[in-house]
């Protein structure tokens, strides 16, 4: 069965290392991607440009708003007439058994749906290791949004903190965003991958986040400790090995 016309958006800056290998994995269920590229200075929008399939806009030196982007973002996509928007992140991936699985629940599952949530798994350190304690135990992340027959205008809700940090991927005010579907796609996301990733990490959110956990100064990203990691510390299980990306 062909899927419906999905349609990826991404916001990314600096995305170099994964952006590639997240595009060939999105384009393998979308007939193309938008992106933004909010002030990228390392190769992410040279690499985003090779490939035919993808519509990158380039911006820079805007204070960070996540909000302005996201709507930004969203308009453009609209205009490629989607039946289906994917709203993705330059450092995941898409599992590589997910235009099967996206085929059967789009077409014959759940095809009166407008929203489908993934299962977002952290690989760490290695590409068949991802860790599963505390927050990271069960994260979902509503993704996909169906844009035929919908009645509204959309809009994304401000954020309590600076800059509008953590605001949604998708609109807010979504019909049917209250009965989500549980897909059986998984992301890996690989933002977590390496010490060093982490520790930058770690860093940006205290500089500009320093009020999202109670103290604990997301002790949770480099370590086990913290309110957001298990009780036993970081825990890990492995990928199946049918959906391991090679990095």
């Amino acid at each position: 069965m062909d899927l419906p016309n999905i349609v990826a958006m991404y916001r990314i800056k600096n995305e170099e290392k994964w952006i590639e290998k997240s595009l060939e994995s999105v384009l393998n269920v979308c007939s193309e991607a938008v992106i933004l590229d909010d002030g990228s200075t390392d190769n992410t929008l040279e690499i985003c440009q090779s490939f035919d399939k993808v519509d990158v806009t380039h911006q820079a030196n805007l204070p960070t708003d996540e909000v302005r982007d996201m709507t930004k973002l969203l308009k453009m996509t609209i205009k490629k007439k989607p039946e289906y928007i994917l709203a993705f992140d330059g450092d995941e991936i898409l599992a590589p058994n997910s235009k099967e699985i996206l085929s059967e629940e789009l077409n014959v599952l759940y095809p009166e749906n407008s929203v489908f949530e993934f299962q977002v798994l952290h690989i760490w350190d290695v590409p068949y290791k991802f860790r599963c304690d505390g927050i990271f135990h069960s994260m979902w992340r509503s993704r996909l949004f169906k844009i035929k027959n919908q009645s509204t205008e959309f809009h994304y809700k401000n954020s309590i903190y600076p800059g509008n940090l953590h605001a949604n991927h998708i609109p807010d005010n979504m019909e049917g965003l209250d009965r989500s579907v549980a897909s059986k796609v998984k992301i890996l996301e690989y933002g977590f991958y390496s010490e060093e990733l982490r520790q930058k990490k770690f860093d940006y959110y205290n500089l500009h986040d320093p009020y999202n956990v109670n103290g604990d100064n997301h002790l949770y990203i480099i370590s086990g400790k913290g309110y957001r990691s298990g009780p036993n510390g970081m825990e890990f299980k492995k990928l199946p090995k049918d959906i391991v990306v090679e990095i």
